[in-house]
């Protein structure tokens, strides 16, 4: 165990195979005694290079790895590996140890090193150095060093053991310590960036006397704007600003951004600011600085009483207000203005420019309320735009609708409803006549909206045949009355009932035209009764169950609040096969609510 004031002896590369060699205290070496090993215990009271343990585990490619400890965090990691690239830089510059005895420097400086944050973007390195020097008072730049070349300025010469960071041996005190030995009083990591958000920069502050540190973060599309206010977090950059105004009371804008009303006294980042200053019944005041670190500034700026006042209203929003063809503002304006003769024009795209020669006269105040008049096209558009809102903001609606069917096949497979036992198993084949298979009735129809989707909730259709319509039978073996093929025919009319419920609708309205597609399931009854008379077969007639897959495409056109008249095409198909598909076209009235 080395005693207080003791230090190790290093070998030097060339005096050995191993650059690494264990620590000896001098006397042990001249006795021949043997070396031991520190123990762990020895090992931890030595302190940690960033508060951990004892020796931070490096391998450089220049031997073996040197020491063991827990791993660091990830700002450890990244301040010593900056570090360690910037001593070993320098390791062949520097001198080969400190004598005994020679009494380290009071630390004073700070170090900044300068990494990327992201690949490929090591232009920034140099940049971000020049920014940093720029930014730092003159009062305290002697005590800045800013990347690695100044700090080989600084340490050329100086005695300092940079072997044992680098790797070549054991570090024979903490690494704090052996940085406040170098004059360090901090080190200051800053990486630098550009991504979406503009420039950002991140910074880790560690103090080796105390162990402190500190973190800062920013972004900024302005690089210097960026820059400054991380740096902040370090330094004292802030440059203080007194405004007055004459009169006092004005509204103070820093950069856009209302702060304050004077007088007023404030912090701003250095960098470039724009002042301005606003009160009633005067003229308004801008002025552009730019700020220096820790400058002082103090703006006393002289409002004027305005001469004469303008105050203008357009309508509608948006419209562009100009003076003298100078744009001042959009829809409404409350300024003075210089008296005279003066050019006031109102502009929007889609509407008649409206212009007027304003004589304002001196304290007076000129007052100009006007409504655009949109052009034939824009009230085209309005008219459009209003009837569309009024449309869509109906979400309900009731329609009745009369229509007319046509099957679209000659299927009808349909069975009695009651008849004897022998004509049970009789079905009919098909419609022979007419060729047009025409049905006739009336809908009902309810469903809902959104916006764009909607739901027919539940709708119903009744439909007859106005002609005979033939059908050809099978007539089961043994049944009087029948042709010696085993077919036969009926004369007859039939009623067809439908009804569908949960259809999905896709919704577009353009103006006061609605356009709504539907698709869905819907079930079909057909009765089939005999035109006989008393000498009808079946009685109580025939009937027949199908289910069928219907679309239908529908346009309302709102004649009247939320009236409408409404077309629409369906089709179907059959999916049990028992009654043809149909095409449908139906209109109707309806009302939306």
């Amino acid at each position: 165990m080395l005693r207080p004031g003791e230090r190790c002896a290093f070998p030097t590369p060339q005096a050995t195979s191993s650059p690494q060699l264990p620590c000896m205290r001098p006397e042990d070496r001249r006795a021949g005694r043997p070396w031991k090993a520190p123990s762990q215990k020895s090992l931890r009271s030595r302190g940690s290079p960033l508060g951990r343990r004892a020796f931070i585990g490096v391998h450089l490619g220049r031997g073996p790895p040197v020491g063991s400890a827990a791993a660091p965090s990830p700002e450890d990691a990244m301040f010593v590996s900056c570090l360690l690239s910037v001593s070993l830089a320098l390791s062949a510059g520097a001198a080969p140890g400190m004598p005994p005895g020679t009494q380290a420097p009071t630390p004073s400086h700070t170090l900044w090193l300068v990494q990327a944050l992201y690949p490929g973007q090591d232009a920034l390195l140099q940049r971000t150095e020049e920014g940093i020097a720029a930014l730092i008072p003159q009062d305290v730049q002697a005590e800045q060093l800013i990347g690695r070349g100044a700090l080989a300025m600084h340490l050329k010469g100086q005695g300092g053991d940079l072997r044992c960071v680098s790797g070549e041996a054991r570090c024979r005190e903490p690494l704090e310590a052996y940085l406040e030995s170098l004059g360090l009083e901090r080190v200051v990591l800053v990486q630098v960036g550009q991504d979406d958000a503009g420039y950002r920069f991140r910074a880790v502050s560690v103090r080796p006397g105390t162990g402190a540190r500190g973190q800062a973060e920013t972004a900024n599309p302005a690089f210097e704007k960026a820059l400054a206010g991380v740096l902040v977090k370090f330094l004292s950059l802030n440059a203080t600003v007194v405004a007055e105004t004459t009169p006092a009371g004005a509204t103070v804008f820093i950069d856009g951004v209302k702060v304050g009303s004077t007088p007023f006294t404030t912090e701003v980042l250095p960098g470039e600011h724009t002042f301005r200053f606003e009160l009633a019944s005067h003229l308004p005041k801008e002025e552009t600085r730019v700020m220096s670190s820790r400058q002082q500034v103090k703006l006393d700026a002289a409002l004027e009483k305005v001469p004469a006042r303008l105050v203008v209203k357009a309508q509608p929003e948006g419209a562009e207000i100009r003076v003298d063809g100078q744009p001042v503002g959009t829809t409404a304006v409350d300024q003075g203005i210089q008296p005279g003769t003066r050019m006031v024009s109102l502009t929007l795209d889609g509407y008649e420019p409206h212009e007027v020669k304003a004589e304002i006269a001196p304290g007076g105040t000129y007052t100009l309320e006007h409504a655009l008049t949109p052009t034939s096209m824009q009230s085209f558009k309005l008219a459009m735009r209003r009837r569309k809102e009024a449309t869509m903001a109906r979400q309900s609606y009731l329609e009745a609708s009369f229509e007319m069917q046509r099957l679209t096949g000659t299927s009808l497979a349909s069975q009695p409803l009651s008849t004897s036992e022998e004509l049970e198993s009789l079905r009919t084949r098909d419609v022979r006549a007419p060729g047009s298979r025409n049905l006739r009735g009336v809908g009902v129809e309810y469903g809902r909206y959104g916006q764009f989707f909607g739901v027919m909730l539940v709708g119903a259709t009744y439909a007859s045949t106005g002609d005979t319509w033939t059908l050809g039978i099978d007539v089961p073996p043994g049944v009087g009355g029948v042709g010696p093929d085993g077919v036969s025919s009926l004369d007859t009319q039939v009623q067809a009932v439908s009804l569908r419920a949960l259809q999905p609708q896709l919704r577009y309205v353009l103006g006061p035209v609605s356009f709504a597609i539907q698709v869905g399931l819907e079930g079909r009854g057909l009765l089939v009764k005999e035109r006989a008379g008393d000498a009808a077969i079946f009685k109580d007639g025939l009937y027949a169950l199908d289910l069928h897959a219907s679309g239908q495409a529908t346009a309302r056109i709102f004649v009247y609040e939320g009236l409408y008249a409404s077309v629409a095409y369906q089709h179907s198909f059959t999916l049990l096969k028992k009654i043809a598909g149909t095409s449908n076209i139906r209109g109707g009235l309806g009302y939306a609510f």
